[in-house]
């Protein structure tokens, strides 16, 4: 026993001396935040899905699943930075800084940063009601002031990050998103204006438009109607055509197809029941300086 108490000795005196060695301390603590990162987003993820699937059960109000992965990934972010703070203090302690003192120094620069970062705390606050009051999530297509519109790729709590159609992506912070127009949020309208000849029969025309959108409804490629396209009004009169207006509804986001769609069956029922889509006509009359030099002389001499 004593021999062999005798070996554990200098066993743990290099272990010991081992562990007490900076770097592989440092070493630790980075592979415990990485572990730690990837079980909160285990368990993040894992959570978010499984509420959806509970939610998706119930016959109640639906919530869309876009909205539960902006919030899993929010809810990672802000791990992921306090896994970061944490393990940037734990290495500091490792080379003896004094933390204390340095989060009293820090309570007195986060002051002078709140005074000049106020725009960032806007950010971070706008951020949160935006995950909250689900304004808009991951997949929705937005516009933000006249400037900035497109498809939200991803949501963090002090930007938003858009692509737009000719695949620009804008970066806005939350804080410059004073009013913002949700174009995929619920349900989506098809609204579709149509210009027919002056001599179209107007109830044939409305017929036309109901027969059309009722058979896209129906029909087994369109899965996403909650109400046909239908006739809705006489928007105006136009220079060289009436202009009606047809609208229906569908699920979020796939208006534009739908419309593309209509657009063409509607043109073909057009042709196939003689109604004319019109095109402007311009009279325009020409006149030759010449030939009325000479008619005016002629006159004059008779």
């Amino acid at each position: 026993m004593n021999n062999f108490a005798q070996m554990s000795d200098p066993l743990n005196e290099t272990i010991n001396a081992i562990f007490a060695t900076p770097v592989l301390r440092v070493a630790l603590i980075l592979v415990a935040m990485f572990v730690a990162q990837k079980v909160i987003d285990f368990v993040t993820n894992r959570y978010f899905d499984r509420a959806y699937e509970a939610q998706a059960k119930k016959n109640k109000i639906k919530i869309s699943k876009k909205r539960y992965d902006t919030l899993s990934r929010a809810f990672r972010q802000v791990a992921s930075f306090i896994i970061w703070i944490i393990g940037i203090f734990a290495i500091l302690s490792v080379f003896n800084v004094n933390v204390a003192a340095l989060l009293a120094g820090a309570g007195v620069a986060g002051v002078a940063f709140g005074i000049a970062g106020k725009d960032i705390i806007m950010d971070l606050y706008v951020g949160m009601m935006v995950l909250l009051e689900d304004q808009y999530r991951v997949g929705d297509v937005i516009t933000i002031d006249q400037d900035h519109g497109g498809t939200v790729e991803e949501i963090t709590l002090r930007t938003v990050r858009l692509r737009d159609i000719d695949g620009n992506a804008h970066i806005v912070p939350h804080s410059l998103a004073r009013a913002i127009i949700n174009k995929t949020y619920g349900y989506s309208n098809v609204t579709v204006e149509l210009g027919v000849a002056y001599d179209a029969d107007i109830e044939q025309v409305k017929q036309l438009i109901n027969s059309v959108g009722l058979d896209m409804k129906q029909d087994e490629q369109y899965k996403v109607f909650m109400e046909p396209i239908t006739y809705k009004t006489m928007l105006r009169f136009d220079e060289s055509q009436m202009t009606v207006r047809a609208q229906g509804k569908v699920q979020p986001g796939k208006q534009w197809s739908v419309a593309s769609d209509f657009r063409v069956r509607i043109k073909q029922a057009f042709d196939s029941n003689g109604i004319e889509i019109p095109f402007p006509q311009r009279v325009i009359r020409q006149i030759n300086e010449d030939a009325s030099k000479a008619t005016k002389k002629s006159s004059r001499k008779k």
